[in-house]
């Protein structure tokens, strides 16, 4: 759905954000007025380090021994990586949500870049002095109101019905999701013809589509590409190494690596909703 942009990194990841309109734009009183040309002061930028994820596969020449055949050491060794590359997906899934806490750089987490008041800071943007910056956030009791809450949420992200920055997915854990198709008809929740089609499976929102995952929880995030982005290096994303061999040991090794960071732009765009 476009969120993950691949970049080449440098020491840090750097977004500009378009914080304001133009405050010089006016109505000409006449034809020949004299303009402003004071510096236009409209972009600012947000900064993130970059977080490290790695995912170390290692096995024995017992193992080895065990599967004779060329053809099962092949497919014992694409078992291995396709093993390694789902762990490494999930705990970015993992981390999507929740900051990781690893102790160096960690992976930002919409925990923390999305948050139930807007406050806190973010790309080095303290939120609390630069008010323009906090997210939208709400909240619903049940059932009963959670379709509101979702619609005043939503259309307070989009700022307009033509806006090229409305949400374009909802993302949580299974049980809000699950709330939330309960409450519907039948024709409200799904995503065009294609998806009704392919079997009712995809459940939207104002022309939104709303997927859970087994790592979310109860909060429901509204979300848009253009200003939350999963950034990944260009060259070092699910990086398969060479093989080597573990030092003094019949063992041998590769690690599955990427260098990303979870950013936000126009964090006012995104919505935090929970239920109280």
């Amino acid at each position: 759905m476009g969120f993950i942009s691949r970049e080449p990194l440098g020491e840090t990841i750097q977004v500009p954000i378009d914080y304001r309109s133009n405050p010089d734009a006016a109505v000409m009183t006449g034809d020949q007025d004299t303009a402003s040309l004071v510096k236009t002061e409209v972009l600012t930028a947000a900064e993130y380090n970059i977080a490290q994820l790695n995912v170390p596969i290692t096995w024995t020449k017992g193992d080895d021994s065990k599967t004779p055949s060329e053809n099962a050491k092949i497919v014992f060794t694409r078992q291995l990586i396709e093993n390694g590359l789902a762990s490494h997906d999930d705990l970015i899934e993992q981390y999507l949500f929740t900051t990781s806490t690893g102790g160096g750089v960690e992976v930002n987490g919409l925990s923390d870049l999305v948050t139930s008041d807007g406050t806190g800071t973010v790309g080095g943007i303290i939120s609390g002095t630069e008010t323009w910056f906090k997210n939208v956030f709400d909240s619903f009791i049940d059932g009963s109101d959670m379709e509101a809450a979702m619609t005043e949420l939503f259309d307070s992200c989009s700022k307009g019905s033509g806006e090229a920055n409305m949400p374009t997915m909802l993302l949580s854990g299974s049980a809000s999701h699950a709330l939330y198709e309960s409450q519907l008809q039948s024709m409200q929740r799904f995503v065009g013809v294609d998806d009704a089609d392919s079997g009712f499976k995809t459940l939207a929102f104002k022309g939104a589509k709303y997927i859970f995952s087994h790592r979310g929880g109860t909060i429901v995030y509204f979300l848009s590409p253009k200003n939350l982005k999963v950034v990944v290096s260009s060259e070092y994303f699910r990086d398969e190494g060479d093989v080597q061999q573990v030092n003094g040991q019949n063992a041998f090794y590769f690690l599955v690596y990427s260098a990303l960071q979870i950013v936000v732009t126009n964090r006012w765009r995104l919505g935090h909703l929970f239920q109280a």
